[in-house]
This record gives C-alpha cells, structure tokens and sequence, in this order.
C-alpha cells in the first residue's frame, strides 16, 4: 500500500490498472487488486472441496469437546493444534458426500471388540460390552458417539453431524452398558445413511494425561 501526499490532478477515486485508488482523511491510498483466482469446475475438484468440508465439519465437532480436543492435543501427530489434526488425519478419509467407516473422532488407540449398534424405530441403542475389552480401557470415563447423517439425493453437500457424550459406570469383567440416542430431531426420513462412529476416553490415574480407544464405525442406516 502507498499513499499520495501531493495530487496535481486532483482527487483520485477508483481503480486504474491493477491499483485502487481510495480516500481517507484528506490522503489517497494506492492499493493492490486483490488477484481473482478460478474455481475449478472439474469433478475431481469439487469431490476434493467437498472431502475438505466434511473434514472441516467434523473437526469442528470435535474440537468443540474438551476431552476430545484435549486428547487431539496430546497424540502424537505433526500439527499446530487439535482442531488441525483432526482435519489432517480425516481429510483423506472422507468420502466427496459423506464421512466413510474410516474416519477417526480418536487417533490410533486400544480396539473395541464389542460393540453392538441397533436401530429400533427413531432410537439409536449402544451396547458395550466389557468381555473382551482391554485391560487398559477398563478405567475409561466416557463414551462418545457421533451421529453422521446424509443425503445423496442432492448436488450439494447435505449431512448432519453431532457428537454425543456419554458417562461409564465402572466396569466389571461381565457386565455391559446401554446407550440410548434419540434421533427424532433430524427427521430421519429425509437421509438415507447414517454411520456412528464411537469411542471411550479416560485419564490417567495421578497424571494429566489422557488414553482413549480407536474409533469403532458402524453403519445403521
């Protein structure tokens, strides 16, 4: 940016060239055209846009969440802050309309070996069973599930997302714990798939750290 201290033509308003001339108490500012850059239109360019902004979505979910980002921000992944690992590890994962089964809410962890997902009128039910779950996660705090809905009816990108955070009761070797999520609200009707994606957090004990699960998919709709 310039400016002009002495005019000899007077005031100048507008742009010539490449330059915007704008007046501001009593002085010209000279500025630069911002340069407009295309938009591809091409398939592969708009499946690319489109994987981003689910990832975006996603990121912003679980970022929102202080436990989730808090474990975002202590794995072991190369970026500057939860919110960015997130989008770099689930941007390659997306779908061009929807999030797909390998899509993460947690990095890498323990495995969940039990869980069941079922679908009963407009309920989503979550069982866990602690049978064959790992020694490590037996003292987790949480369950979280998010809910991702979509259409592929649309040429737009159509799709709910909403993370959910549930409480655990201790567990024991034998026993399990159910779920409930009420899906009444987002009028099911109108998206024809749907994937949970479900994992369990804990902190461990005398020390500010977190451990979590990896991240169970399963598609109920």
């Amino acid at each position: 940016m310039a400016t002009l201290s002495k005019n000899i033509f007077g005031t100048i308003k507008g742009s010539l060239g490449s330059l915007v001339f704008r007046e501001r108490n009593g002085k010209t500012f000279i500025y630069s055209k911002p340069v407009k850059q295309k938009v591809s239109k091409s398939k592969a360019s708009i499946e690319a846009r489109q994987k981003f902004s689910l990832a975006v979505a996603l990121a912003r979910e679980i970022n929102k969440n202080l436990v989730l980002s808090g474990v975002w921000n202590q794995c072991n992944i190369k970026a500057t802050n939860a919110y960015q690992k997130i989008i770099k590890v689930n941007a390659r994962l997306t779908e061009p309309k929807s999030l797909s089964l390998k899509n993460m809410i947690t990095p890498a962890g323990s495995m969940l070996p039990e869980v069941y997902v079922n679908l009963k009128n407009e309920s989503l039910e979550i069982i866990l069973s602690s049978n064959k779950l790992p020694e490590e996660l037996f003292n987790s705090n949480y369950l979280f599930c998010l809910i991702h809905l979509w259409s592929n009816n649309t040429k737009k990108l159509d799709f709910i997302i909403k993370l959910y955070q549930f409480e655990l009761l201790p567990f024991d070797k034998n026993n399990k714990q159910n779920f409930i999520i009420d899906l009444s609200s987002f009028k099911k009707a109108s998206y024809k798939d749907g994937i949970c994606f479900i994992a369990l957090t804990g902190m461990k004990a005398g020390k500010n750290k977190f451990f979590w699960s990896s991240t169970f998919a399963s598609k109920f709709l």
